[in-house]
């Protein structure tokens, strides 16, 4: 009873499981967020032809050259005026405008390595483009695809700076913030410890669980292929 003490007055005492929700939400959001966008991106970018393209191909990482901490303030200011900060829901729009453009360059590079030959002959067949990035692309990308997932959940699960930043109310803070809440003179020194031990455990188990696609995934699609 000892050894689990600080994790049950860790919830009892402290709500963790509401930062556990909060977190769980804003990265689940996030993920399908993300995939939305940067699979039909990634798609575009890989298989049409259009001006301009090798510039957008190259360029979608730039974002990353801006660090974070400089778009706190303006991003702050903004979302102060229009009533999103302090809220879940402002999170859910900054996190996918960080893992879109990451997430469009891994798929990027996978949908590249498809035969081009399977969209000929899916248009051939009277597909869309969007019935073949539906019937044809996802199911063979289902291991690059199942990768970006697990590592977009992991930035929004992991990140600390705009929670940090814009919440402010107890009730809806994340994982990350919640346990730096944790973190005063307060809060006896193992409950921090133990909160830590529970912020990695979801991860790990939900590794192990997306294992299972990338391994069947990557035996469809070498026989599909």
């Amino acid at each position: 009873n000892n050894l689990f003490i600080s994790y049950i007055e860790l919830f009892k005492n402290y709500n963790f499981h509401i930062f556990l929700m909060n977190s769980f939400f804003v990265s689940i959001v996030t993920v399908l967020i993300t995939l939305l966008f940067s699979i039909p991106g990634a798609y575009a970018v890989a298989k049409l032809r259009f001006p301009a393209r090798e510039w957008l191909s190259s360029s979608v990482l730039l974002i990353y050259l801006i660090p974070a901490i400089i778009l706190v303030i303006p991003l702050y200011s903004v979302f102060r005026q229009l009533g999103l900060r302090n809220t879940l829901f402002g999170l859910c729009i900054v996190y996918p405008a960080t893992t879109i453009p990451v997430a469009l360059y891994m798929l990027r590079g996978y949908f590249a390595g498809l035969p081009s030959e399977l969209d000929d002959a899916g248009l051939m067949d009277g597909l869309t483009r969007w019935q073949i990035i539906i019937k044809i692309s996802i199911p063979l990308a289902i291991p690059a695809i199942a990768s970006v997932a697990l590592y977009v959940f992991m930035i929004a699960w992991n990140e600390f700076l705009f929670a940090f930043m814009f919440l402010d109310d107890i009730k809806i803070f994340t994982l990350s913030r919640g346990i730096v809440s944790l973190d005063s003179t307060e809060v006896p020194r193992q409950h921090l410890m133990a909160a830590s031990v529970v912020a990695t455990v979801p991860v790990l188990f939900i590794f192990l669980w997306f294992e299972k696609f990338l391994v069947s995934g990557l035996t469809s699609g070498s026989v599909k292929g």
